[in-house]
């Protein structure tokens, strides 16, 4: 992520993902809808080398998979009373977040950087410390 477009635009992603698993119920086969997340996440991958977010992004995309199935939401059932399809939205929602939390720590850290490129230089402090 190079600048504020770019940061906006993780964002905007984030959110584009989110809004699907928000407004689909789940629990059965919806081919467009899944196409849709591995897109999103594919444009994402592209956008990023932070291996943090990719492996939240690749999580994501298997969820949407189970979630988007006939049966695979079955196997995320934890008991009687939750069923698979909430689990999945639930741990989507949590990678969801993850990610929303990285791309504003990265926006920070680029701020920091373009105020004071050394604030963050372990080479220029001694003792590794800002």
């Amino acid at each position: 992520m190079q600048d504020d477009r770019d940061i906006r635009r993780a964002l905007g992603l984030q959110q584009q993902l989110r809004s699907i698993f928000e407004l689909h119920s789940g629990g059965s086969e919806d081919p467009a809808a899944l196409l849709r997340v591995r897109k999103l996440c594919a444009v994402a991958m592209r956008q990023t080398q932070d291996s943090f977010c990719r492996t939240r992004l690749a999580e994501i995309e298997n969820y949407a998979d189970a979630f988007f199935s006939d049966r695979k939401h079955q196997r995320w059932a934890r008991n009687q009373g939750t069923s698979g399809v909430k689990a999945l939205r639930e741990r989507a929602f949590a990678g969801l977040d993850a990610l929303d939390e990285r791309v504003h720590y990265i926006a920070a850290v680029k701020q920091l950087e373009a105020k004071n490129p050394q604030a963050l230089d372990v080479r220029a402090h001694p003792q590794g410390t800002p």
